[in-house]
């Protein structure tokens, strides 16, 4: 008997579960380009800023235009600055593009130093008052590098600055309304925002961690410790014991401040993993066993539900980083059944205005992750064996 099939938003046709399944072996190549050609087409249009919603879903969205207007009305409460176009498309897409696509990085490049204010870098292009943070840094400083568009200097330099968010020795205050009501400060462990009073116009923000932006944050130290960054020891040790503690107590699974969804953490974990082999005993089987664990059959949950294409993108770069086979072309299947006749796939939340439930996302960032989720599972970018 022939099995089931079914003809998904892209015109394609898929075997679905309960008869087998397969596909045109060029099928995944053909999904990159098409990515790879929306992208291109949004970055030819001028900026490329994330879009919000209040639904978890993302069914409907406003520009951040709008943002502050909208937020003061739904939430009764204002953030206190107006948001503008933000360079986070630019500095997520800047590590996630293929190598061969030249242009396209230098044009991300380019977006992402726009927002830099020293050496540290800004979520907003526009100076309306919000600080430069760990996150943004951290993720633009460690691709710049990887690209090889600054020297080990200058992340070195990037590096020097993380360690000056680190919360210091002996500081163990409660500050911040965290997903869980509080939030703990961990001595040696980098805050999202700096407070040292180096952007004096800036507008304050709480004091907290993320183990997301924790992660992120590693993946520079780390590397600018193999370039000579010195006195780091301390940080790195205490940064990789409060990311081991938040995989191994399931608090992942609970998303974190700023990242509503698992995989978020589970990504930026894995990045550890397949760069650095000295994380590999302590990262790569707990990881294994979350991905998996997402995997198995569960209702839909909104912003974390694990079948959205985004976070099934997050899953399966995250497998491939840390080696992860089984299961690989399931994962696949299920991301190239969501992607659009254009070539992309569609806005979901990716991270939030913290404590408020505002979500940012946009087509493109979604189809940036699904772009590179396909590309490491084509054979030219396939898991190669851990061991």
């Amino acid at each position: 008997m022939r099995p089931r099939e079914r003809t998904q938003a892209s015109g394609r046709r898929w075997a679905v579960p309960g008869g087998g399944f397969g596909w045109d072996e060029r099928e995944p190549e053909r999904a990159l380009r098409d990515a790879l050609a929306f992208i291109r087409a949004a970055a030819e249009d001028g900026p490329i800023p994330s879009l919000l919603t209040f639904d978890p879903f993302f069914e409907s969205s406003f520009p951040p235009s709008e943002a502050r207007k909208r937020i003061s009305l739904a939430t009764g409460t204002d953030i206190g600055y107006d948001l503008g176009d933000d360079q986070w498309v630019a500095i997520c897409g800047l590590p996630l593009l293929p190598a061969s696509e030249e242009a396209l990085i230098r044009d991300f490049a380019r977006r992402a130093g726009q927002g830099r204010s020293g050496p540290r870098f800004r979520f907003f292009l526009d100076r309306n008052g919000f600080p430069a943070d760990v996150d943004c840094t951290a993720v633009a400083g460690h691709a710049l590098y990887e690209r090889g568009l600054i020297p080990a200097g200058d992340l070195v330099a990037t590096a020097q600055e993380l360690l000056l968010a680190a919360v210091p020795a002996g500081d163990a205050d409660r500050s911040g309304a965290g997903r869980d009501g509080e939030t703990l400060l961990h001595p040696g462990v980098p805050t999202v925002y700096w407070h040292d009073g180096a952007e004096p116009d800036a507008l304050p923000r709480s004091r907290c961690h993320d183990p997301v932006v924790c992660a992120n944050a590693l993946c520079v130290l780390m590397e600018a410790r193999t370039l000579g960054l010195r006195n780091a020891d301390d940080v790195i040790d205490a940064t990789q014991r409060y990311v081991a503690a938040h995989l191994l107590s399931d608090s992942y699974l609970q998303g974190s401040r700023y990242y509503p969804a698992p995989e978020a953490f589970l990504f930026a974990a894995s990045r550890l993993v397949k760069d650095f082999p000295e994380c590999g005993p302590w990262l790569r089987e707990p990881l294994a066993q979350a991905i998996t664990a997402r995997e198995a059959p569960a209702p839909a949950r909104g912003r974390d539900d694990p079948r959205t294409a985004l976070n099934v993108a997050l899953r399966v770069i995250a497998a491939h980083n840390i080696g992860l086979r089984d299961g690989r072309e399931a994962r696949l299947r299920a991301l190239l059944d969501q992607q659009a006749r254009d070539g992309s796939w569609a806005a979901l939340p990716y991270f939030t205005l913290g404590r408020l439930p505002v979500y940012f996302g946009s087509p493109v960032l979604t189809t940036l992750f699904a772009a590179a989720a396909v590309h490491v599972s084509t054979e030219r970018g396939a898991c190669v064996d851990p061991s």
